[in-house]
């Protein structure tokens, strides 16, 4: 299955709701957002989706999951673009894991094979070639274990502390 990135850019929008998204996420094992997938049309259901935070730093990935519908055309998540009667399409995404901020940072992304990509995507819906692909899976589980391993550290340190 394919790979698209999903863009975030606090300049333009805040995602206010993040801390308990997260919550609900870590509550429920998944979260289902609906997200703009720009001019985006093909996007099959099942698709490997990531989070990418652009406009400031720190940029990278913070999120990742699937998509689950294909892309359908509404009103621009922009509300001075919808007042307009500009449109964009939107999908569904059940999201696996939601951070605060970037677990991959476009440090990581310097560095071949990822730097032959342009990671600063102009829109929502961009599709990340294949052999790259594999390349930011592998790099996203073991950031994901890292930060597994470093909450589990933490949970404890606070444990300790409370006994």
């Amino acid at each position: 299955m394919a790979t698209y990135l999903f863009a975030m850019n606090p300049k333009l929008w805040q995602w206010t709701d993040l801390a308990a998204d997260r919550r609900k996420l870590a509550k429920k094992g998944f979260l289902d957002i609906e997200w703009s997938s720009g001019r985006a049309k093909q996007i099959e259901p099942g698709s490997r989706a990531f989070l990418v935070r652009l406009g400031v730093p720190p940029k990278g990935l913070f999120g990742a999951g699937v998509t689950m519908t294909w892309p359908e055309a509404g009103p621009h998540w922009r509300a001075e673009k919808a007042a307009a009667g500009v449109s964009t399409n939107h999908l569904k995404i059940r999201l696996e894991a939601l951070f605060e901020l970037p677990i991959v940072t476009f440090d990581d992304f310097a560095k071949p094979p990822f730097s032959r990509f342009r990671w600063a995507v102009r829109q929502s819906g961009t599709r990340v070639p294949s052999t790259i692909a594999d390349a930011v899976e592998d790099l996203w589980e073991g950031r994901m274990r890292t930060a597994a391993a470093e909450a589990g550290r933490a949970s404890k340190a606070r444990r300790g502390r409370r006994g």
